[in-house]
């Protein structure tokens, strides 16, 4: 009688599975092992698999109801762990179930499949000895207790562990020989290069035009936030990175790497299951000296490694002689008498402010300069700050130049990527033919299933709960198939859509949420040449006139015709007045803590302070106040219910009407545009198909036009009084 067989492939898997100490107590053990991807998807496991259930179903002498197969894929045989004894998880948990007295019985293939270490071997041998565990090797019970086959075991261990220091040796020298040949290492290699058919190392045209623009940029620029915001505006992905994202380090190593200046130094290692540290310092290591394909020239690379080197030393001393960082040290000048603004500190008071640095050169004596506070008052450092933060955030995401640069730059790299579909079609053909093989193999582990349950070997529980993960399993793959099948219908409709708009506001969040002061400090100095504060003694307010290095305040986009448009430059200056920093100051000190602060830099914030209105004309030189009241009405429909749309909804939303409105696509086009963005439907997560675009279109349009209604403004019952006091 055929009996239940459980395959396990991962902790995991055992952890959510039925299985308890009673099913332990009736099963046997057949334990499988490879150490490499390639045996797991060969057949290498299956086989060990079968003839471990075959041994154990025609084993009449066993009195047993279950087979559990533990499947332990890509695990080495000799990874020993004194604490921990063995690395491999599911080996661990039957060492651990055997210690309780749960298991009684374990096959193997041969001994290598259980432990290629003599170390190991032998206290695993002892755990099976104190524990009268049966264990088989193929059809052979060998029996720990027995001096004969202890020893056999023993002599099977060493040779195991021999075999395996031989063909770590063998492979270890085809190494050398490999990369002597100035052939690729292994695994994922660096940006710039790409890997030939016989494993050569040639250069990527596309990869190495910007690796000699990084090189570029930063000998002009001599900063890495600058390369790293490039990069990612650009949407060109890093070599290895989850995030998908530069960082200044990875940026750094590329520069310093001499692999791109045909030096590439490899370390093989001579000892076996040891760090390289520890190799270094027993000597038991070799360096390879590989001739790689030039991409930088020798004097350019070591001008921008000098570079490199300098700006480090710059920032080591700047960090020990600056314990504080201010976003706008240097830039700030006065506007009367054009000096550098300098700040002062008062640590007790917690006060940091800017002052006229011509008062300071007075107080040492230098009359010549005239600059008291009749012409220049001192101004807090903070608000300074927030309000230069937030006009160049403003005028950064406003500005219509910005976005054509970025737009430019992005659809380069888009188009690039578009140049080879007929390769991308065959991936995807491949990828849908290994889904059908899956739901092949699933379809006969299902008449399998039923086959059992018709014999009575299988119980009508385990059915359903295996006949259910099989079809969930069939539906994933099916859904998995659809998916693209539509990618290849878009990629041979014709180019793709691509959301320039998404990921600029992407990198405008990005930037945005810049939480050091040194990525906030890099982004000013890129846009701002300086900030002029000027001093109203009248009226007692500040003005700060900020200077941009290019024209983008108020620059405009101007439609020549359909689908094409001009943009022209604004200007390079945006004023701030009337500020009462003492009042901003308290507002910051209210919000801190919070996301967001609104401020209002608006030219008469003091409105309805200034009640006395003074005259030049002479016939009304009496009058010194007049009071006015009047009842002002203002209908809006834009005051209430205009946020029930998600943030989602409202990107969809405008998303569609773009392709709609200015594109002129149609709503089917639409629907796959949107499938290959990502987009799915809110409730249930579905495809959104054509006439769901449609429906979203037309809704939205009828809630824009409710919102957007027009009224007139009233003034009523306008009454003034004038006096003369």
């Amino acid at each position: 009688m055929k009996k239940n067989v459980v395959v396990i492939r991962s902790i995991d898997e055992y952890v959510n599975s039925n299985i308890d100490d009673i099913f332990l107590s009736n099963c046997v053990v057949v334990y499988c092992r490879v150490s490499s991807l390639s045996q797991i998807e060969g057949n290498s496991l299956e086989v060990q698999s079968n003839k471990g259930v075959e041994f154990y179903e025609k084993n009449k002498d066993l009195d047993f109801e279950n087979i559990l197969v533990l499947r332990e894929e890509g695990k080495s045989g000799d990874d020993f762990d004194s604490e921990n004894l063995v690395v491999r998880e599911l080996l661990g948990l039957v060492i651990s179930k055997i210690e309780k007295g749960l298991i009684k019985d374990l096959w193997v293939i041969d001994s290598s499949r259980l432990s290629r270490s003599v170390e190991l071997s032998g206290i695993l041998y002892k755990i099976f000895s104190d524990n009268s565990v049966s264990y088989y090797i193929n059809n052979e019970l060998r029996s720990v207790e027995d001096l004969d086959s202890n020893l056999m075991l023993k002599i099977l261990s060493v040779f195991d562990e021999y075999e395996n220091f031989k063909r770590d040796n063998k492979f270890r020298i085809g190494k050398i020989e490999h990369l002597k040949k100035n052939k690729w290492k292994g695994g994922k290699i660096n940006f710039g290069y790409r890997i030939g058919e016989n494993s050569e190392i040639l250069i990527d045209e596309d990869e190495s035009k910007i690796v000699k623009k990084l090189f570029d940029l930063y000998k002009n620029t001599k900063n890495l936030e600058s390369l790293k915001i490039y990069l990612n505006t650009k949407n060109i992905l890093p070599p290895s990175s989850n995030k998908k994202i530069w960082n200044t380090n990875t940026l750094k190593n590329l520069l310093m790497n001499k692999i791109y200046i045909g030096e590439n130094n490899v370390e093989i290692k001579l000892l076996k299951n040891r760090s390289k540290e520890y190799c270094r310092e027993k000597g038991k290591i070799i360096n390879i000296k590989q001739h790689t394909p030039k991409i930088i020239d020798e004097k350019l690379f070591n001008s921008v490694n000098k570079l490199i080197s300098t700006n480090q030393r710059n920032t080591l001393n700047n960090k020990r002689n600056r314990k504080v960082e201010y976003l706008l040290r240097g830039m700030c000048h006065c506007g009367y008498c054009d000096s550098r603004l300098i700040i002062s500190s008062d640590k007790k008071r917690n006060k940091k402010n800017f002052i006229c640095g011509s008062n300071n050169k007075r107080r040492k004596g230098d009359e010549n300069i005239k600059c008291d506070t009749n012409y220049f008052r001192q101004i807090k450092v903070d608000v300074v700050d927030s309000l230069v933060w937030s006009e160049v955030l403003r005028c950064f995401k406003e500005s219509y130049k910005i976005k054509e640069e970025f737009r430019k730059e992005s659809l380069k790299v888009v188009y690039n990527e578009r140049e080879k579909p007929k390769n991308e079609i065959e991936k995807n053909k491949k990828t849908i033919k290994t889904y059908l093989n899956n739901i092949k193999k699933l379809e006969n582990n299902r008449i399998e299933l039923l086959e059992k349950k018709l014999t009575l070997n299988l119980s009508e529980k385990n059915y359903l709960r295996l006949e259910n993960s099989i079809s969930e399993e069939i539906k994933i793959n099916r859904n998995k198939i659809l998916e693209v099948e539509k990618r290849i219908e878009i990629i041979n409709n014709g180019i793709e859509w691509y959301d320039w708009l998404n990921d600029f506001d992407k990198l405008y969040d990005e930037i945005k949420n810049y939480k050091t002061s040194k990525q906030r400090i890099e982004f000013i100095r890129k846009y701002i040449k300086r900030i002029n504060v000027d001093w109203d003694n009248n009226n007692n307010t500040h003005t700060l006139t900020i200077i941009f290095n290019i024209k983008i305040v108020r620059d405009k986009r101007i439609r020549k015709e359909k689908y094409v448009f001009e943009v022209k430059d604004g200007e390079n200056v945006s004023v701030i007045n009337n500020i009462k920093h003492n009042k901003i100051n308290k507002l910051l000190n209210q919000k801190n803590g919070t996301k967001k602060m609104f401020l209002n830099h608006s030219t008469v914030t003091d409105l309805f302070e200034n009640n006395h209105l003074y005259t030049k004309n002479s016939k009304v030189e009496s009058v010194k106040v007049i009071n006015v009241s009047f009842e002002l009405i203002i209908k809006s429909s834009k005051l209430t219910k205009t946020s029930h749309y998600t943030s989602y909804q409202q990107k969809l939303y405008r998303l569609i009407k773009f392709l709609k409105e200015e594109r002129g696509i149609g709503y089917r086009r639409i629907s796959h545009i949107l499938y290959d963005k990502g987009y799915r439907s809110i409730r249930s997560n579905s495809v959104l198909r054509n006439n769901y675009i449609y429906s979203i279109y037309k809704k939205g349009k009828i809630r824009e036009n409710r919102i957007n209604r027009d009224f007139e403004t009233k003034i009523n019952n306008t009454n003034y009084t004038i006096s003369n006091l």
